[in-house]
């Protein structure tokens, strides 16, 4: 289980520095302890998003649902460039440029990392029943 978390998080940290490293506007500084602690921020603020969204009327669109969750997530992470020194976005669409970013980068991240973990879960068992 907390195995599980701490990949997340780093690939999260990898999703926020390929962000950084492809959006004009956002930029990543420090060294892997300081994008971690970017990582572990937006993770947090990611968290409140449903608690936020949850108290705002729901619209009957599935479009405008997604629209207010990708808002309220480019705030969020102007909010954590403002309090660390890290994390710089030149701007809300900059920030919403690299929610949409961070959130494709860390699925398909999250995704390799499972299958490279499921395969080598794979390999141990396959060791195992040839020894036997």
């Amino acid at each position: 289980m907390i195995t599980s978390v701490l990949i997340r998080w780093v690939v999260l940290a990898g999703a926020v520095e390929l962000a950084a490293w492809i959006l004009p506007g956002v930029t990543l500084t420090g060294g892997v302890f300081a994008h971690l602690l970017v990582a572990l921020l937006i993770g947090l603020v990611n968290a409140l998003v449903p608690l936020l969204t949850a108290r705002m009327p729901q619209p009957g669109s599935v479009l405008l649902l997604g629209l207010l969750t990708l808002a309220v997530n480019a705030v969020l992470v102007w909010v954590v460039a403002a309090v660390t020194p890290w994390l710089a976005v030149s701007g809300l669409l900059a920030a919403a440029g690299a929610v949409v970013l961070i959130s494709v980068f860390a699925a398909v991240l999250a995704l390799v990392v499972d299958r490279l973990m499921a395969s080598r879960g794979n390999r141990s068992g396959q060791d195992a029943r040839a020894t036997t």
